[in-house]
């Protein structure tokens, strides 16, 4: 049986990217001996990012027929008018004569409506855009539809949902109908980029970027349900009461950063707050290792990367008390909603008896993910056994 995984969203995605990648090492380790598996992406630039990981991934086209088809498929007249003629479009079809049984969508993806042969794993990340449907980036310009329309249209016919936690799968099950026995909760991993071994110098990469030990720091895109704007509220009033601290942020712009950015320069923070942008993988463990804490007050989830970063890089968290299912006790959770929550915490994280206490259960918590993992891995794999049976029933 070949599995194929389809990764589609270039490195500048952020955790959602390094995530997949997570979920494509796990499945070729479960395939060794046992399955045919290989990875397609549309995007260039990810063939030379899975090559470090030591993934061959070979090019695969999405066409504009193909992206027609998938709007096509969203409306129920047209979706029946294409299965009754049988139009099978040029992305399943490069699939097909690569031989593929299994489709394996590694992000959250469209592209699986549209698939009129073969059988596939979806992925759902999240469902923020019912949890927190106020935020521009699931509300504007038909977002919400949009991700409704594919949720509706793939869940309930995929052969297996992964989702990252319990909360979300009962999420899914209730919502969306599926059957819970249909859902694989696999926890999130760390980058898999933190794992290599370092060839930039940390010392550099700081001089590099201009900084000192001991900032707050919160790797994020910048998207509004990030929440930097909390962050900034809850440095103004630590210099109020006359409290010092430094926040560093990176990631990419996602259209939010110049409104941050002149409320940062309103406030007379600039030499208090500095933006990185998107830098490159490599240089993140330097940036994790140098920070006084990670702090992370985002309204998405349900899990998130950075708090299992900080934990396997030995870093207090500061983190929502929206996600305290990911993050047990191994986290200072604070109110995002409350700036003065953010800035006690911030506070209290520059005690070093409260830091070692957090790092300590950091440690703990990798540890119990890590076996629930181990776990959710022996269902994944006892699953594609039981598709490997029913798929030699037909040609």
């Amino acid at each position: 049986m070949k599995i194929i995984a389809i990764i589609e969203k270039p490195i500048t995605s952020g955790g959602g990217f390094n995530q997949a990648l997570n979920a494509i090492q796990q499945m070729s380790r479960l395939s060794v001996d046992k399955f045919d598996f290989s990875v397609v992406t549309p995007a260039k630039e990810n063939i030379d990012s899975l090559k470090r990981l030591n993934i061959k991934t070979d090019y695969v086209a999405i066409t504009f027929f193909d992206k027609i088809l998938s709007r096509l498929f969203t409306g129920r007249i047209w979706g029946q008018i294409l299965a009754k003629l049988k139009i099978v479009g040029p992305f399943e079809k490069q699939l097909i004569k690569q031989n593929c049984d299994l489709a394996y969508f590694v992000e959250q993806s469209s592209r699986a409506e549209c698939l009129q042969n073969l059988n596939f794993i979806e992925t759902v990340h999240d469902l923020c855009h019912q949890d927190q449907l106020e935020f521009p980036e699931v509300r504007n310009f038909g977002e919400f539809r949009s991700r409704e329309l594919v949720f509706q249209n793939t869940l309930k016919c995929a052969f297996i949902v992964m989702a990252d936690s319990e909360e979300l799968a009962d999420k899914i099950n209730s919502r969306y109908g599926v059957d819970r026995d249909r859902i694989v909760t696999m926890p999130f991993s760390p980058s898999p980029f933190l794992k290599e071994p370092q060839i930039s110098n940390s010392v550099n990469i700081l001089k590099l970027y201009k900084l000192d030990y001991g900032y707050f720091f919160y790797p994020a895109q910048f998207w509004a349900h990030k929440n930097h704007y909390r962050i900034i509220e809850a440095v103004k009033l630590l210099h109020q009461e006359g409290t010092q601290c430094r926040v560093v942020f990176v990631g990419g712009d996602k259209g939010n950063y110049a409104f941050l950015d002149r409320i940062i320069r309103g406030y007379g923070l600039s030499n208090h707050i500095q933006s990185l942008g998107f830098i490159p993988a490599e240089h993140m463990m330097a940036l994790y290792e140098n920070c006084q804490a990670v702090i992370m007050p985002t309204y998405f989830g349900s899990t998130n990367l950075p708090p299992l970063e900080a934990w396997l890089l030995g870093k207090p968290l500061i983190y929502s008390k929206l996600f305290s299912e990911q993050s047990g006790n191994a986290a200072l959770l604070i109110d995002p909603d409350n700036a003065n929550s953010i800035a006690n915490a911030m506070k209290s994280m520059l005690d070093e008896s409260i830091s070692k206490k957090y790092i300590k259960m950091g440690y703990e918590r990798l540890k119990e993910i890590s076996s629930i993992r181990k776990i959710s891995e022996k269902k994944l794999f006892a699953k594609l056994l039981q598709f490997e049976q029913k798929r030699q029933c037909w040609e």
